[in-house]
């Protein structure tokens, strides 16, 4: 089975739809509209693709169907924007940089452990507290790209 298909977020994102509509059968048009693009062809590209990877079969009706063997697929790589800082004409991933920080700071606060047990103890709090944001910062950012895969069923009245 080629999941190459897969790295494009448009054509995962069909993948995805597809998968939650199994066992039934969608057509292009119902994905257009749920999955909120722009263009029928461009839906109809990206499940052609699809189906050239053996993902989704096209039914005699010109609706489109998951395989069932693709409901095994449990692990995808999805495309995700890496944030990265550019150093003296090198890009380096930010997770890298804030690696980079947090082992000198630790480093420094063993250090000055030696030295003053008060200042070690507040340093280390105070790295945590920034341990958390850079975390929690990076947990937004991942949460919110993950988002363009996810769609909203319009409730009617």
């Amino acid at each position: 089975m080629d999941l190459s298909p897969l790295s494009h977020p448009s054509t995962l994102k069909i993948f995805l739809y597809a998968k939650s509509c199994y066992p039934k059968d969608f057509g292009v048009r119902e994905a257009k509209r749920k999955l909120e693009f722009h263009s029928i062809s461009n839906v109809a590209w990206h499940l052609n693709k699809l189906e050239e990877a053996g993902l989704v079969e096209k039914l005699p009706s010109n609706r489109y169907k998951l395989l069932e063997t693709s409901l095994k697929i449990k692990e995808l790589e999805v495309p995700v924007t890496l944030t990265a800082q550019l150093i003296r004409d090198e890009i380096i991933p930010k997770k890298v940089f804030l690696l980079s920080f947090m082992v000198t700071a630790t480093l420094a606060t063993i250090i000055v452990a030696f030295f003053n047990p008060l200042i070690a103890a507040l340093n280390g709090i105070f790295l945590l507290i920034i341990n958390c944001i850079f975390y929690l910062e990076e947990y937004i950012s991942t949460k919110k790209q993950l988002s363009f895969y996810k769609w909203k069923e319009k409730k009617r009245d």
